[in-house]
């Protein structure tokens, strides 16, 4: 017991709490209230519908790695305090809202609320952005892992989410009915949203290099360690650059036609790395040593 002590005084430690069913929840509740934001944006409640749907899956893994989900109701009770139960409020009313509003468009009746209407529409997108972010805000205020403990990482969560979120919509667009989807705006779109989240990990990663011990740890691991091969060729190379790359010829012509097969695979080739990115943040963090 001594000798373990000691390696925890003077060695990093990586965590083991959050597990695969906490990394698939932050992909699939962030691509879910981005999906839902970005067609609440395009007035398209299918799109809204998959949207909650991904979000209901996402939340349905989170109970799962409770272990005893029927207690969830115990994640509301520190709002006060914690982040993960405000988490669990945003969601709540993303989902309630959400489904309101997406009822309000399949039905018609949008028009005749006004007012009323304006202020679900403002408060579904105010809830979709808090879901997009919070997760963030449950790694950032994290002094004992150093990696996590940055701003920047409500923003990256918030850029990936609304990325993923696109490129779901992007690979659905063939069977939702409903309005059309202008691909090639959406993929213009993605191009900024996938350079913004290359300049955001290069930030903080510019950040954390000078940061503890265990930060620079994380980033050695993520760059030149055991996970370095999954970071630097799965999320960067493949789910930034290699998009960025494919794209290129195409975004910045005047009349830019979109082939859904190059599309679809730019989007999964994003999908990857956003999953990538997740898995690799959680997987990455370490305690620092307490001496």
């Amino acid at each position: 017991m001594a000798i373990r002590l000691d390696e925890f005084l003077i060695d990093v430690k990586p965590q083991r709490e959050w597990g695969w069913l906490v990394i698939s929840y932050l992909f699939f509740g962030g691509a879910g209230a981005g999906l839902f934001l970005a067609s609440l944006y395009m007035r398209h409640p299918w799109g809204e519908g998959l949207g909650l749907l991904l979000l209901i899956l996402g939340t349905v893994l989170l109970l799962l790695d409770l272990g005893r989900p029927e207690r969830f109701w115990r994640a509301f009770l520190r709002p006060q305090t914690s982040w993960i139960s405000r988490g669990c409020f945003f969601i709540t009313a993303l989902v309630l809202i959400g489904g309101l509003e997406m009822l309000l468009e399949l039905t018609g009746d949008a028009g005749e609320l006004g007012t009323l209407r304006t202020l679900i529409r403002a408060v579904a997108a105010g809830a979709a952005v808090l879901v997009m972010i919070y997760t963030g805000f449950v790694l950032s205020p994290s002094p004992a892992i150093p990696f996590w403990n940055s701003a920047f990482f409500p923003v990256i969560f918030f850029a990936y989410s609304l990325l993923a979120g696109i490129d779901f919509l992007i690979l659905a667009s063939p069977v939702l009915p409903g309005p059309a989807i202008d691909l090639a705006a959406l993929e213009r779109l993605q191009y900024y949203l996938v350079l913004a989240c290359f300049i955001l990990v290069l930030s903080h990663f510019s950040i954390m290099s000078s940061s503890a011990v265990a930060a620079r740890k994380s980033i050695q691991l993520l760059t030149r360690g055991r996970w370095g091969g999954l970071f630097i060729g799965g999320v960067i190379g493949a789910g930034l650059l290699l998009p960025l790359v494919l794209a290129w010829p195409s975004v910045w012509r005047s009349e830019f036609q979109t082939v859904f097969a190059m599309t679809a695979i730019l989007a999964l080739l994003r999908l990857l790395g956003d999953y990538l990115f997740r898995f690799l943040v959680i997987r990455a963090g370490l305690y620092d040593p307490l001496l």
